[in-house]
């Protein structure tokens, strides 16, 4: 049996690194194949003549740029790099279709069902916003919107907003708020005011992989903090802030994502009394905070000292209107409105309009509700037609985190869904440490077009979770590894 080594001597730069740039040449060249085992960290670091640390880093920095995952207990293989190298799935950024003076989505041709991103079903924005430009047409005094504006936002975008957040239990006003191009440009914005390379970011050990990325990409280390049912646990954040000096910790406190985990008044009160103590930054993702027909105060009302909350209209209301904003403490709010001005200058005028307009008139509370009933509508069918296995879900929410059968795993059971015409993205985009992929997917139920399109979707992910499971090993015996 052949045992695959990959060439190094023509490279130069620290090992791992050589090593790591080696591999993935010849993953693009086909010379190593998706599913195809990778050597163990000992057998590769004894034919190379390097440590087994130096592997180790290797194989970790493949599995983040998402070219190889690992498996415990069977060990490290060739990704789809298609389908997993990108913070969100090619299957997100639909085309357009434009007849006459129609303008459409183009979903997925073949009978393909996209369940990979986390995203509102369209509802009636797409009607409101058509009424609200014929308003903005008529108005006067539209130059204003083509203007340079405040970083921070124009004052009146700013109290609607802050109007809105009061209804989800939210003490603020426009003079507390900065608004922001969706809050991923938020997230942004707070890591390139408060972070420095070579810092620790606290996350749950299961994180929206567009945090990790932003993280990632300034190098910032993350460190991920172990959940329960109930989030983030107290005693694991307490460990982690005494282990390594974290100043910051990024959370989803509502329907976390992945998992759908949500806090507790317990929970949210021991977090904040944990984030006053060692004065610790709060980075409060509320990005699903609309979406609960009831809920408890988020943690930026109960330590608004620690805690830069973060939202937006992507989950709730409509994803492009790119609107997000961040409630933020006083001694942050000049380094965090620079972050702005710098990331994105300002939210654009037009959008903050219209934002506010829908605001003023409830129309974005009606929307809200509209996709509040879409969701519980779209959780009652996956309960249903899911019936038997085991999943996390909230009554309001876009998604559901699925356990996987006994035998079944994440990257095995992704291809058979995609053979089926199923769009899926996998698990290992919410972890840091790619040696412990849980054998979990999370199912977008937002994302089909249709609620039909849904249930086909999903009698899919039955088919395949109800059939023997497929081993990558099996797979593997006459391959050269």
């Amino acid at each position: 049996m052949t045992i695959y080594i990959p060439v190094i001597s023509n490279r130069n730069g620290p090992k791992y690194k050589v090593i790591a740039d080696a591999i993935l040449k010849d993953i693009q060249d086909k010379r190593l194949v998706v599913g195809q085992k990778l050597p163990t960290h000992r057998d590769l670091a004894y034919r190379l003549g390097v440590t087994v640390g130096t592997i180790t880093r290797s194989y970790a920095q493949l599995q983040r740029r998402g070219v190889v995952g690992a498996r415990v207990g069977s060990g490290t293989f060739v990704l789809d790099a298609t389908q997993h190298n990108q913070v969100f799935p090619d299957s997100v950024r639909e085309p357009l279709i434009r007849n006459d003076n129609r303008i459409t989505l183009a979903h997925p041709g073949n009978g393909e069902i996209d369940l990979s991103m986390n995203r509102p079903t369209p509802g009636p924005e797409a009607e409101q916003l058509g009424k609200t430009l014929a308003e903005l047409a008529q108005a006067d005094g539209l130059s204003i919107l083509t203007q340079y504006n405040p970083a921070p936002g124009m004052p009146h975008h700013r109290a609607a907003m802050a109007s809105l957040l009061q209804t989800i239990g939210l003490d603020c006003t426009g003079n507390d708020i900065i608004l922001t191009n969706g809050a991923q440009h938020a997230m942004a914005a707070c890591a390139v005011a408060l972070l420095n390379a070579g810092d620790i970011l606290l996350t749950e050990h299961l994180t929206y992989p567009g945090m990790s990325s932003i993280a990632s990409h300034i190098g910032v280390r993350i460190r991920q903090v172990q959940m329960d049912e109930y989030g983030m646990r107290p005693d694991a954040l307490e460990a982690a802030v005494r282990e390594t000096g974290a100043s910051m910790v990024y959370l989803i406190p509502i329907m976390q994502n992945p998992t759908n985990a949500t806090m507790n008044m317990e929970r949210l009160n021991a977090i904040a009394d944990i984030a006053k103590r060692h004065n610790l930054i709060l980075l409060e993702d509320d990005v699903y905070g609309f979406q609960p027909k009831t809920r408890n105060p988020p943690l930026a009302q109960l330590a608004p000292d620690n805690t830069i909350y973060i939202n937006g209209f992507s989950k709730s209301i409509a994803p492009g209107l790119r609107v997000g904003c961040m409630k933020v403490p006083k001694p942050h709010f000049t380094a965090l409105t620079q972050a702005v001005q710098i990331t994105g200058w300002m939210v654009p005028p037009l959008m903050g309009e219209i934002a506010t307009r829908w605001i003023e008139t409830g129309i974005a509370q009606s929307i809200i509700k509209w996709h509040q009933d879409e969701a519980i509508a779209r959780i009652a069918i996956a309960q249903d037609i899911l019936s038997g296995f085991t999943f996390k879900s909230q009554p309001e929410s876009l998604h559901i985190w699925l356990d996987l059968p006994e035998g079944h795993h994440a990257d095995d059971t992704m291809r058979a869904l995609r053979d089926k015409g199923v769009i899926m993205s996998g698990p290992e985009s919410f972890i840091t440490n790619q040696a412990n992929i849980p054998r979990c997917l999370r199912l977008c139920l937002g994302s089909p077009p249709s609620r039909e399109h849904l249930r086909m979707g999903l009698d899919r992910v039955r088919q395949v979770l109800s059939s023997p499971p497929i081993s990558s090993l099996s797979r593997l015996d006459n391959m050269v590894i």
